[in-house]
């Protein structure tokens, strides 16, 4: 497996369109998990190795894990991001039993600072067959209205698939609702350069979008991330 500090692992992944789902689908769709990690900012290039690690054994041996990406805020690199996918919660739980993922703990636990873990319910995880090698990373944290919420998955849904099937630079547009606080939208986009990204801004989907869903929208919060990781099950 060929290893690098953005982790193609063959740069496949999985093609995914989750439209806002029943209970009875939320079944079938991965698991998907965020943390929020505060790191020592003596001790980020130590986190990056022990990352790394970890993110090359859990792709190897855990055919449960389906993604593993680890992004820093720009200006605050050791203000970190960690997006997890697995199959299933069971793969989850099974990948927290194995070696590589104790010893990665049991490494970083000195490192981390501050921990934030939150339980996510795809809205819609879409993303092209191959992730581009250096891409720019942009997060968005959304609060928006409850009465509006169902309005805004549907808004948001049409968006990504329309940016994933006709934009040649966005890799992967993944959006979650926490799922103790269904309202609260996370957001991790992956663009092949910052020219994809702003190009993308300008197309036709993108400002129906700002437009249908601004009054849906009461608060955001939207971050300019940097790759430590992204590591992807080969399909």
């Amino acid at each position: 497996m060929k290893l690098h500090t953005l982790l193609p692992l063959g740069a496949l992944m999985l093609g995914l369109f989750f439209h806002p789902a029943s209970p009875a689908q939320e079944k079938r769709m991965p698991f998907v998990r965020l943390a929020d990690l505060q790191i020592d900012p003596a001790q980020f290039d130590a986190f990056k190795r022990a990352a790394i690690g970890h993110a090359e054994a859990s792709l190897r041996h855990e055919p449960g894990v389906l993604a593993l990406h680890v992004i820093a805020e720009n200006g605050n690199p050791a203000k970190i991001r960690v997006f997890e996918m697995y199959v299933d919660a069971a793969a989850y739980e099974e990948h927290r039993r194995t070696p590589h993922f104790q010893q990665f703990r049991a490494t970083t636990e000195a490192m981390t600072t501050a921990r934030a873990l939150f339980d996510t319910v795809p809205v819609l995880l879409g993303t092209k067959s191959s992730l581009p090698p250096n891409p720019v990373v942009r997060t968005a944290d959304l609060e928006i209205d409850p009465a509006r919420l169902d309005a805004y998955k549907a808004a948001v849904s049409e968006e990504i698939e329309a940016s994933i099937r006709v934009e040649p630079g966005v890799g992967a547009i993944y959006a979650m609702a926490l799922k103790d606080a269904p309202h609260q939208i996370r957001f991790i986009e992956i663009y092949a350069d910052e020219n994809a990204y702003l190009l993308h801004r300008e197309t036709p989907h993108f400002k129906k979008y700002l437009e249908v869903t601004q009054p849906m929208i009461t608060g955001r919060k939207l971050v300019e991330a940097t790759v430590l990781i992204v590591a992807t099950k080969p399909r």
